[in-house]
């Protein structure tokens, strides 16, 4: 093999690398911040059961 080939392919295989390493970084980031917005909507269920709740137990109140 010829040192210009060689290189050629140490550069493409450093590129690919490069490019792996940064995709990975990207997938995390965007996974925490799915994570994140996973948390949230579930706060939200929480408040919209325990209002609910309290909305059913002045619904009771009213009905005595």
């Amino acid at each position: 093999m010829d040192k210009a080939k060689y290189f050629e392919l140490l550069l493409q295989i450093e590129l690919a690398e490069n490019c792996h390493r940064d995709m990975m970084i990207s997938a995390a980031k965007y996974q925490a911040d799915a994570d994140r917005a996973a948390r949230k909507a579930r706060a939200f269920e929480h408040k919209a059961v325990k209002l609910q709740r309290q909305l059913e137990n002045l619904e009771g109140e009213a009905m005595q």
